[in-house]
């Protein structure tokens, strides 16, 4: 199949940044191949702020990065992939870029205000109460007069123009503004303002007041901020790519490459930021439609991918022409489908018993309020102005006051379960209003009578269906906007950024795409999900693994596994806890140090002979506890550390990692989960790999991933060992006794990514559900003579005792199952077994003593 037709088939996901770069990446393409990778799918490679090691923070969207070795290196690596029969996809962000200087047309915007060619496309609001019409800038270390009065603010020449400057910062100043020191009496006059004196003060206050910007403290930015940013990242400014203008400019490279047949497909990061996210990829389909036309590409037929959390039971709007998700929902439900619920319960009580929170819910509702009474406290306000504007459009509501037409929309906010609604001009669809419906009804349980009329108006007004006569048109899209595009960032600050770190009832269920207070759906409910995503978007990516998640897929796997023996963890717990010194132990809270147990053992290195050894994981969990600690915010934060806790958890993990009686009973419950943590890991990982969907491989996820949240799951790759493992001569026995170095996890994903390549319609049929027990997921895919059947062991993994992963026949008993009629081949071990006729074979033949199993009759 040329590039040009090639069906995606397993892809491979690439941070790239000046250490690894696209040369970087086009001398493992070998690598990739052989691995059994159809694509790999890149990390932005738009011009981004110096030294950014994801390229999120993008400055020039319409040339590739410099440091990742310009176009010339794409180009390169796009060539080497196509001889390797492999493509590329494309991670783009259409919502934001970096207030840096080295952002023209930020600059252009600040220089020139309202007058410049780019003061709409970025999402200001100019006529903000307070703003003066002019964009706040919460970039200080102190207020105006502070910096003004200790001469912390400079003025200096840039180019033809002048800038002012802040430490390392610096902004630039409207053309007339400042005089050219063309003369000696000038030149006194900009050292005076310079100077810090009282006279140069005025000067340069004065100066300050004549241009488009104000600079701010900025601790008053989450109040007064009038620009939209991604989340509350003030140097991440919002773009309207609503705007044809803007669109045309974000996309103008992404486009150009696919009809050049250098890229095939794009990932779209942050869809729920955009006003207008059903309009954006209907408009992007149109646009890669067009472009792909130009190589010969059918409608459709280029992948464009979305960023999207979906809430349990959320579906991806019909009207979204896409190929599906990035994979975030498959990694909460193969997640999930490793947990035993009833341990979950068990653990849930230990929590409790320790201080901790066990109702998610509250937790959550907390965290929202926080959440809009800080980070986002400037995007609560935008919100309630646009709602108050109108509501002044209809006469009969003038006796709600603003305080009523708050409080109800703050309860709605605190409600609201999913990121964000999809409204058209006539409001919600059905799903839509469903979500709304759910939250409403939720929130007027939390108001009085009065507020309760108020949200019910509300809701109406985003609903589509309410009483908006005399209302202009725009002004309600301008609120139905608006409170979409508060409900998506609170949803990702107060839940994922806040909650799930103040929530440790189980780790692995505090991931991005899972929700704490959603019981896992069981193997039932998993094999639901899978049958969805087939006949909804069978080439939806499959993701485990992440360069946003908060764990390795092998790190959940080993808390997964203590579901099954949480009263085995709970007793492990008093271990740990009466070893604590004292002093730590009252200086570090008990929920926190239930949460650094957890993380301790899951992240456990295989191999942890030395002290360098111990010091490196030792800083690596620090570094977590530093970031859980901010981003809980109940302890520490990010605006106000807490020098002394964080010195305490320091203090706990150090001590944790030396010779004594903590280490060893935290290093025996590591080796305790060990195997049963390594056995649901395979089990994921053949989810991922058989179930329908394209499966997405993390990079180094190769092998057994035990990272933990960002920076640490961005840690650099080692290839070497890696390549090494494809030749690794071990059969499939040998690897699951031998289990350790991760030879074992690789074999698996490379053995079915090359059936993936030679027989794939076996993963384009049909996915029957196979029942099997309550400890096995189990499903036949293809059809006629291709057929493929899957197993995998996900349940009371813990309590089985074999040679390394090997189970014993015992443990399968007399269970069988039927399998239709044909030369049926393991494709892991190669046994064969031949059936005339549809007929029962028994479980203890067909997993071979391993925990996943995969038989073939192609």
């Amino acid at each position: 199949m040329s590039p040009a037709r090639l069906r995606p088939r397993a892809t491979v996901r690439l941070q790239l940044h000046a250490g690894f770069t696209l040369d970087d990446a086009a001398a493992q393409v070998d690598y990739f191949a052989r691995l059994g990778a159809s694509h790999l799918y890149l990390a932005p490679i738009g011009t981004a702020v110096p030294g950014s090691n994801h390229g999120y923070d993008n400055t020039d969207p319409t040339r590739v990065n410099p440091d990742l070795g310009g176009e010339p290196a794409l180009q390169r690596l796009a060539q080497a992939a196509r001889e390797h029969g492999m493509g590329l996809l494309l991670d783009i962000v259409p919502n934001h870029m970096a207030t840096h200087a080295s952002n023209a047309w930020w600059m252009d915007l600040l220089q020139h205000g309202r007058r410049s060619r780019h003061a709409e496309w970025f999402d200001v609001d100019w006529e903000a109460p307070g703003a003066g019409g002019r964009l706040l800038l919460p970039v200080l270390d102190r207020p105006l007069h502070a910096a003004l009065a200790e001469g912390l603010l400079r003025l200096e020449r840039q180019g033809d123009g002048w800038q002012v400057r802040h430490h390392d910062q610096a902004w630039p100043l409207a053309p007339g503004t400042v005089p050219a020191p063309a003369t000696a009496r000038a030149r006194a006059w900009l050292e005076r303002t310079n100077s810090g004196a009282r006279r140069g003060e005025g000067t340069l206050a004065a100066i300050l007041e004549r241009q488009a910007y104000r600079l701010l403290w900025w601790r008053a930015g989450n109040d007064r901020i009038n620009y939209r940013r991604f989340f509350d990242i003030s140097s991440l400014a919002a773009l309207r790519v609503e705007r044809r203008e803007v669109f045309d400019a974000v996309h103008a490279l992404p486009l150009r490459l696919l009809a050049q047949g250098v890229i095939d497909g794009v990932r779209v990061d942050h869809v729920d930021g955009l006003a207008d996210p059903t309009g954006y990829v209907q408009a992007l389909r149109a646009a890669l439609d067009r472009a792909g036309a130009r190589r010969g590409l059918a409608p459709g037929e280029a992948l464009l991918y979305v960023e999207k959390i979906l809430a349990p039971g959320e579906q991806l709007p019909a009207a979204w022409p896409c190929q599906g998700t990035t994979g975030y929902d498959f990694m909460d439900q193969a997640g999930a489908v490793l947990h035993a619920a009833a341990g979950l319960e068990t653990l849930r009580g230990r929590w409790e018993q320790a201080g901790g929170e066990g109702d998610f819910a509250a937790i959550e509702r907390q965290a929202r309020l926080l959440v809009l009474r800080g980070p986002l406290q400037a995007e609560f306000n935008r919100c309630l102005l646009r709602l108050l504007a109108v509501a002044a459009q209809r006469p009969a509501l003038a006796d709600f006051s603003a305080q009523m037409w708050a409080r109800a929309l703050q309860a709605l906010c605190l409600r609201f379960p999913v990121y964000r609604t999809y409204a058209g001009r006539d409001g919600l669809d059905a799903q839509g209003r469903a979500w709304l419906d759910a939250a409403a009804t939720a929130a007027a349980g939390d108001l009085g009578p009065a507020e309760q009329q108020a949200l019910a108006t509300l809701a109406g007004w985003l609903r589509g269906d309410g009483d908006a006569r005399g209302v202009p048109a725009p002004l309600l899209q301008r609120l139905r906007a608006s409170f979409e595009q508060l409900t998506a960032p609170l949803n990702a600050k107060a839940v994922e950024d806040t909650a799930f770190y103040r929530h440790g009832v189980l780790l692995s269920r505090n991931e991005v795409g899972s929700h704490p207070l959603h019981a896992p759906p069981g193997i039932d409910g998993f094999h639901h999900a899978c049958r969805e995503r087939g006949r909804r978007h069978p080439l939806a990516l499959l993701a485990t693994a992440t360069h946003d998640h908060k764990r390795g897929e092998d790190t959940r796997a080993r808390l997964a596994a203590l579901s099954h023996r949480a009263p085995w963890w709970c007793g492990q717990l008093e271990r740990f806890e009466e070893a604590v010194p004292a002093r730590l132990r009252e200086a570090v809270p008990a929920t926190f140090r239930l949460m650094l147990w957890q993380t301790l053992v899951a992240a456990w290195p295989l191999q942890l002979p030395g002290r360098r050894a111990r010091t490196d994981y030792a800083g690596r969990v620090v570094a977590w506890a530093t970031k859980a600690l901010r981003e809980g915010k109940q302890h520490s934060s990010w605006t106000e550390p807490d020098a002394g806790v964080e010195g305490a958890v320091d203090a706990l993990v150090r001590h944790a990692l030396e010779d004594n009686a903590l280490h060893q009973a935290l290093a025996a419950a590591a080796a305790a989960l060990g195997v049963p943590g390594a056995r649901l890991g395979l089990a994921q990982l053949l989810l991922r790999l058989a179930t329908p969907g394209v499966p997405d491989t993390y990079q180094g996820s190769e092998g057994w991933d035990l990272s933990l949240v960002d920076p640490d799951n961005r840690r650099p790759v080692d290839y070497a060992a890696r390549r090494a493992w494809l030749d690794d001569p071990r059969d499939w026995p040998a690897l699951l006794r031998q289990w350790q170095d991760g030879a074992l996890k690789a074999r698996l994903l490379a053995t079915m990514l090359e059936l993936r390549a030679a027989h794939p319609r076996l993963f384009q049929g049909r996915y029957t559900p196979q029942p099997a027990g309550t400890d096995v997921v189990a499903f036949l895919r293809g059809s006629g003579h291709q057929r493929l059947w899957a197993g995998a062991l996900v349940g009371d993994a813990a309590a089985v005792q074999g040679e390394g992963l090997l189970l014993p026949e015992a443990h399968w008993e007399a269970r069988s199952l039927r399998l239709p009629a044909g030369h049926w081949r393991e494709v892991l071990g190669g046994a064969r077994l031949g059936l005339d006729s549809p007929g029962n074979v028994p479980l203890s033949t067909l997993f071979a003593r391993s925990p996943v199993a995969v038989w073939t009759t192609a």
